[in-house]
């Protein structure tokens, strides 16, 4: 047989096969048919068999001849012209491990990998620190929710020791992952949140499951914590959490704190920085204990209670105590003499103590004077005393300068505030300032018309003792001078003369001329001329004379 009429029955059984299957059930054909069709395609011609490749693929449809030429086991059947579908992970996710995937212990990675699939934008500076000992985003504006990320970074990372997030406002979320950092990251020693503002809840959840590990730093200053928020602080001090550099200031702690934090320090008392100032401690028994307390402190070294109302004496002593106290400042506070000389009492005390600062207290010059003369002892090491808004006397800085010249004292630094004088307050004489003030009112330049007022008076003498004050505003007058009755009256009151026989008041020319000579002493009257006498007229005297012989 040739290859066209070859190609003619192959063509006359394909339609004839699928008319067949189209008229018949649906159900598959008879293998004997499969065979047959497979055996008649691959004796096509090579021509014909590219033709009719290039035509189906331009209909984009499979012909069914063409089946078995494919490796799959789907398109041997002829009614399947399209692949499967593919498995897309199904099999793998239910029936094989998930793989894990690791990171490197810098976190620089994971962090990426948790922003990305947080779907925020990362922080450079904190992609960048994480190689570093510390990072450093004081005022950078972090995203609280951002927090969580920087957390889960810090887990994984092993060389960062401090992070500082002062003045980033923190809310509960934020608060809770940086507590779950710190209770599972042991490399980070100092953390800082200064003016967070976290607030009582948020000190409960960043130090609720921070158990029994040690810090070297944790600063919560300004984030308004309160009486309130306070017994979270103790309870995890009293868990076995040990804080070396503890910052509390303005945090609006009361006598209820003071009391807690006392009963605190009676079994943990491991602090050696610690910072309670700008707090409203006030007078209170818990203030008292709670400084007793640090008194008997083996490792503190800095203590600042400055700005806390603060009326105390006697615990000061016990507080000079500590050996290893090397930085008190007791400032702005209510202490007053008492309290000066217990800490006199307790300076020899203070093997370490380096600088003391008790300034703007209302202690008196005798407090400070007490002070003073403890400096004069050898055993005393203090170097800078500060007391600066505290007034003392003149007695004190002659001392103060005797001390500083003594060989033991040269490098000592002391600072007071203002010294008292022994002077008397001068009372402003009256009759000085009206005598100014007539002389202003009659020499002004801008009048066209001035009087010199001394030698008005120095004129006047010559030809009265007193004068009315009427008749001297009316003087005034006439030469355009304009004065007040209350001034004339004031001189009248200041250099009063005789009175009148109505009662009436005069003014003392005498007591005013006085008190001329003294304010302007080079101002007199000019010289009078000496009187001229006329001579006599001898031509008119002898006409007078009569005639001899009559």
């Amino acid at each position: 047989m040739s290859s066209t009429s070859t190609v003619a029955t192959q063509l006359e059984l394909i339609p004839a096969l699928f008319k067949n299957v189209s008229e018949s059930s649906s159900s598959d054909p008879p293998m004997e048919e499969w065979s047959s069709l497979a055996v008649l395609v691959q004796n096509q011609s090579q021509k014909f068999e590219q033709k009719e490749l290039s035509q189906s693929e331009s209909e984009n449809i499979l012909c069914a001849q063409y089946v078995s030429m494919s490796a799959s086991s789907i398109l041997l059947h002829p009614y399947y012209s399209y692949p499967c579908i593919e498995d897309p992970g199904i099999v793998a996710a239910l029936l094989k491990p998930e793989t894990t995937r690791y990171y490197p212990p810098d976190g620089q990675e994971y962090y990426l990998a948790v922003c990305e699939a947080m779907d925020i934008c990362p922080v450079r500076s904190f992609y960048r620190g994480l190689l570093q000992l510390s990072i450093d985003l004081k005022y950078y504006g972090v995203n609280p929710g951002g927090v969580r990320a920087m957390c889960l970074a810090l887990h994984l990372n092993n060389i960062v020791v401090r992070l500082d997030l002062s003045s980033n406002f923190l809310n509960k979320d934020a608060c809770y992952h940086l507590g779950q950092m710190l209770a599972d990251n042991y490399t980070m020693q100092e953390l800082v949140l200064s003016g967070c503002r976290i607030g009582s809840e948020g000190l409960r959840l960043l130090l609720g499951k921070t158990v029994k590990r040690s810090l070297e730093e944790l600063d919560l200053s300004r984030n308004n914590i309160g009486d309130s928020g306070f017994p979270y602080l103790a309870d995890t001090l009293m868990r076995g959490v040990v804080i070396k550099r503890l910052n509390l200031s303005h945090n609006e702690l009361g006598p209820r704190a003071a009391t807690l934090f006392a009963e605190v320090l009676e079994f943990k008392n491991a602090h050696t920085h610690l910072n309670l100032s700008w707090n409203n401690f006030c007078d209170s028994k818990g203030v008292s204990d709670l400084v007793s307390r640090l008194g008997s402190s083996a490792q503190l070294e800095e203590l600042n209670l400055s700005w806390c109302s603060l009326t105390i004496s006697t615990p000061l002593r016990r507080l000079l105590s500590v050996p290893t106290l090397t930085m008190l400042d007791l400032s702005n506070n209510r202490l007053v003499l008492q309290s000066a000389i217990s800490i006199a009492a307790g300076l020899n005390r203070a093997k370490q103590l380096n600088t003391l600062n008790i300034s703007s207290n209302p202690i008196p010059p005798e407090g400070a004077m007490r002070l003073l003369n403890t400096l004069k002892r050898r055993d005393v090491k203090l170097k800078n005393l500060m007391m600066e808004n505290i007034v003392v006397n003149k007695n004190f800085v002659k001392h103060c300068d005797e001390m500083l010249k003594l060989s033991y004292r040269k490098d000592t630094i002391i600072k007071y505030g203002e010294v008292l004088r022994n002077y008397t307050l001068q009372v402003t004489d009256m009759k000085y300032i009206i005598m100014k003030r007539l002389d202003y009112l009659t020499s002004r330049q801008s009048r066209k018309h001035t009087v010199d007022i001394a030698l008005y008076f120095l004129e006047l003498q010559k030809s009265s003792e007193f004068i009315q004050p009427r008749q001297f505003m009316k003087d005034m007058r006439i030469a355009g001078i304009l004065i007040e009755e209350e001034l004339a009256n004031g001189m009248a009151d200041l250099f009063p003369g005789p009175l009148l026989d109505k009662g009436g008041k005069t003014i003392d020319i005498i007591k005013i001329v006085d008190m001329i000579t003294r304010l302007w002493p080079w101002k007199k009257l000019p010289p009078t001329p000496p009187e001229v006498i006329p001579e006599p007229d001898i031509t008119a005297k002898q006409k007078e004379k009569p005639k001899k012989g009559k």
